[in-house]
């Protein structure tokens, strides 16, 4: 502390520790992301603390926050205090050899340039603590418990001016940073600011009281229960995916090359492999060891006869070496996979093949070449597959949970969902029980893998019902103590079509987020794998509502207190990922980039009409046809504000209001909280009311009415939803209406309509739509084949396959415009790609030939 600090000051700041020590056990800020001068200046995020109100300090001033900083590029400033005659300021610069925080005299000098290495800190929080002693016009910086001082400062008898974080009154510059649990202490008043807002520009401190005020901000508690997108990328031959910890990126590899997801530099980065990749990958498997920095790719069965059925992948110079050739009797899908301590052997459970469900356990023997049969004792653990694995807190330990499968293994006999944890000690080779817990009204199996929690008393897993092909991921949050456990972060949207479909969660122990991958496969030899992102530690969605409600007591405080401990340590690199589009090197392997005839299926100058489409209605917009999407007034993607519950509410209303009739309070309740008492049905439905209207009062054009016992939607010009425009077209257009033809297919190439939606009462409209929409592309279709216009007919027909997979009429029309424009053989590889799906969905071969198909 800076000297001649009084008695008095001392033990102002004294206690002022003691309090922030106990809030900080309590009280977590999810923070403030700022938009920076990536941005233009008018969108630039600027918070001043105390609104328009100036304080003024006599004696001293203490603020202190924290900082998550990671500008390579720019100029900006942090923090300033003062008015327009006299202030102080904290800035960054880095240029290419040097990162530095200065604290300014603005407009006058520079009094401390105090090194800060992004490099060595990496995206984390940092504690920045600025001491003013005004009576002795000095300055104590402290930066991570690294202090500087300086004096001459021109404060006077009185210190006069706000304080304001980002851009300001003297400048506009704003660096790529993020704030949180801002605390302000000057003469006799303290004050806290969590900053744990969800939206809107007021900030409250930790009371509940609204002082300061932001203009266009980011909160990131939405970034800790909304999964964010990171990247997608389709493949034209089987692909994995797993994930490295030193340093911390995604390993996405192919046949012939290998891409690496950096969350550091936000880079997506492609390498070919130095030699060929031993494995045929069939299911794509793999496990990484952290202590040989090897990725080890596998296969358990159907091994080609000159092939090798595992290898290991040198990531410093990506090499592969062949392992060994053996393969298990039958295939095991979705088993699990796990190493011992010292990472040197790779044991292997369950998993399902040839109608039946396993529990054995294996080790790969490579002196033997073989996986060989290894006795487990102690509980028994009924034959299944789909369930969880991951590292216990005892090294020689993993943890196996849940699954699905029965007693006797045989698929004839069914099969149920196990809600139950092992302890499987590989050194020993122990199974111990820990417990097993019934749900009723749930039914899910878990993904690949579990993650321990930070404190070791929970882990966290990925979970969806595995006979849904299309359904919703959950995040579960489940204790190691008895089974307890809640759902935290939103739902993801997911396919299941095939049983390949390969579900992994990950984490970043350095910017402490986890990822979600998903991969999807079309047939047994094309995927695609996308990523998602959630900030740690997640919370849950009564959670989210309770922190989004405004607070305005003590009592209030004190319940989001109980909530925001356990939310300590959210980390901040997915702030970065909304800074910078991917700097991804050119293609170097065409598995990656494909040009196969499925990929074609999604390359194509379809594409551009979608972005076209797109980009003429920015604003205002909701987009129900493809993936669920909606602007505000700015144009900005909002959809991350609608949870669940929300987006179910938000979809009643508007499609009942395409007629202006809207849809009844009761039936509202009836098909959102079924299973919830009057009373707190009623809770809830004000709780989602309150939330919907926020999010609609940055859209233009909509306005929320309650006439005649109805909620609906009025709109105007302003507002745009590509179902009310297609269902008109439908309704009204002519079949020679050519301009109206072409609107409507603009609408239709987004995707089918509710597309990552599977909510039931959604399949009414579902119907009606399709059956409209297949009928009028039909025309077109038969119009277009009897003039021979066969490019254009091949894309009507793609459009009616879309909606209707095995539609007959479409199915031989495009056949017949793929043989007059790509010729024969490419035509053979659609009929054969569409045979295989044909079978996976129907059981039974299709009964045309490819000649007979294409006449």
């Amino acid at each position: 502390m800076i000297a001649g600090c009084g008695k008095y000051w001392k033990s102002v700041i004294y206690t002022y520790f003691l309090i922030s020590l106990f809030s900080c056990s309590v009280v977590s800020a999810q923070g403030l992301l700022f938009n920076s001068n990536n941005a233009f200046i008018s969108k630039r995020t600027s918070y001043q603390v105390f609104g328009k109100n100036e304080i003024s300090v006599k004696s001293h001033l203490h603020v202190d926050f924290e900082l998550m900083l990671w500008d390579q590029n720019h100029l900006g400033y942090i923090f300033q205090f003062g008015n327009s005659e006299n202030s102080i300021s904290l800035s960054h610069l880095n240029t290419h050899d040097t990162s530095s925080l200065n604290l300014n005299i603005d407009r006058v000098s520079n009094k401390i340039k105090a090194p800060f290495d992004l490099n060595k800190l990496g995206r984390k929080w940092v504690k920045i603590a600025i001491d003013l002693d005004v009576a002795h016009n000095a300055v104590e910086l402290n930066i991570g418990g690294q202090e500087f001082k300086a004096s001459g400062f021109p404060f006077g008898s009185t210190a006069t001016g706000n304080i304001t974080f980002g851009k300001n009154a003297s400048y506009t510059e704003v660096p790529d940073m993020a704030i949180r649990n801002v605390n302000v202490v000057y003469d006799d008043d303290t004050e806290n600011f969590p900053l744990n807002e969800w939206t809107g520009n007021s900030v409250s401190n930790a009371n509940g009281k609204t002082i300061g005020n932001v203009d266009n901000p980011i909160w990131l508690i939405n970034d800790s229960y909304f999964w964010k997108p990171l990247f997608s990328k389709k493949f034209a031959d089987v692909a994995g995916i797993n994930y490295c910890t030193q340093p911390q990126q995604l390993l996405i590899y192919g046949r012939d090359s290998i891409y690496t997801y950096s969350p550091s530099s936000n880079r997506l980065d492609g390498q070919r492999y130095v030699n060929k990749h031993p494995v045929a990958m069939i299911l794509g498997k793999s496990i990484y060891s952290e202590k040989q920095q090897l990725l080890y790719v596998y296969e358990p069965y159907d091994i080609r006869d000159d092939g090798f059925s595992i290898a290991a992948l040198k990531l410093q110079n990506l090499t592969w070496k062949g392992l060994g050739k053996g393969q298990l009797p039958t295939q095991r899908h979705h088993h699990n996979v796990f190493f011992n301590a010292a990472q040197d052997t790779l044991f292997m459970f369950g998993g399902y093949g040839s109608f039946k469900y396993h529990n054995s356990f294996y080790k790969f023997d490579q002196s033997a070449n073989e996986w060989v049969t290894v006795k487990f004792n102690g509980d028994d653990i009924h034959p299944r597959f789909f369930s969880a694995s991951g590292p216990a807190e005892n090294q020689d330990e993993v943890y196996i949970f849940g699954g699905f499968g029965n007693q006797s293994g045989s698929q004839v006999v069914g099969g149920k969902e196990y809600y139950d944890l092992y302890r499987i000690n590989t050194k020993t080779h122990q199974v111990k029980k820990c417990w097993s817990i019934k749900l009723d009204g749930k039914k899910f199996v878990p993904a690949n893998n579990l993650l321990l929690s930070p404190d070791k008393k929970s882990f966290y897993v990925l979970c969806y019902p595995h006979e849904v092909a299309k359904t919703h991921l959950k995040l579960y949050k489940f204790a190691i103590e008895d089974g307890s456990f809640e759902e935290v972060g939103s739902s993801i949207p997911v396919t299941s079509e095939k049983i390949e479909t390969d579900i992994n969660l990950f984490y970043n122990s350095d910017s402490e987020q986890f990822y979600c991958s998903i991969q999807e496969f079309t047939d047994p030899q094309h995927s695609s794998i996308r990523v998602l992102a959630l900030d740690a530690p997640p919370i849950s969605e009564e959670a989210y509502l309770k922190r989004s409600q405004k607070r305005n007591s003590a009592a209030m405080l004190w319940i989001t207190a109980g909530i925001g401990c356990l939310i300590m340590a959210m980390g901040g690199a997915l702030l970065y990922f909304k800074r910078e589009k991917f700097s991804q090197k050119a293609p170097v392997d065409n598995e990656l980039d494909p040009e196969t005839v499925l990929a074609d299926e999604q390359q194509d100058e379809s594409v551009i009409l979608v972005k076209q489409t797109q980009e003429e209605n920015v604003k205002n917009a909701v987009y129900l046809l493809g993936e669920f999407a909606v602007t505000d007034s700015s144009g900005r993607d909002i959809k991350h504000l609608f949870s669940p519950k929300i987006k179910q509410l938000f979809l009643l209303i508007l499609l009942n209001s395409k007629d202006s009739r809207g849809i009844t309070s009761r039936k509202l309740t009836g098909f959102l909280w079924p299973d919830k008492d009057a009373t707190k049905a009623k809770n809830l439905r004000g709780v989602t009311f309150n939330h919907l209207r926020n999010i609609l009062s940055g859209i233009e054009g909509i306005d929320l009415q309650f006439v005649n016992d109805s909620y609906l939607f009025t709109t105007n010009q302003s507002f745009f939803c590509d179902y009310y425009l297609a269902s008109d077209l439908l309704d009204n257009s002519s079949a020679t209406d050519a301009g109206k033809q072409r609107q409507l297919n603009q609408l239709l190439l987004r995707g089918p309509i509710f597309d990552d939606m599977s909510e039931h009462w959604l399949d009414d409209y579902k119907q009606s739509f399709d059956e409209k929409a297949v009928n009028a592309l039909q025309l077109q279709l038969n119009e277009l084949a009897e003039l021979k216009k066969w490019k254009e007919a091949n894309e009507i027909a793609k459009l009616v396959l879309s909606i209707d997979p095995f539609n007959d009429s479409a199915f031989n029309l495009r056949l017949k415009a793929l043989k007059a424009t790509k010729g024969t053989e490419y035509a053979r590889q659609f009929y054969r790609s569409y045979c295989a799906n044909y079978y996976d969905a129907f059981g039974e071969e299709y009964q045309h030939d490819f000649e007979a198909a294409s006449k």
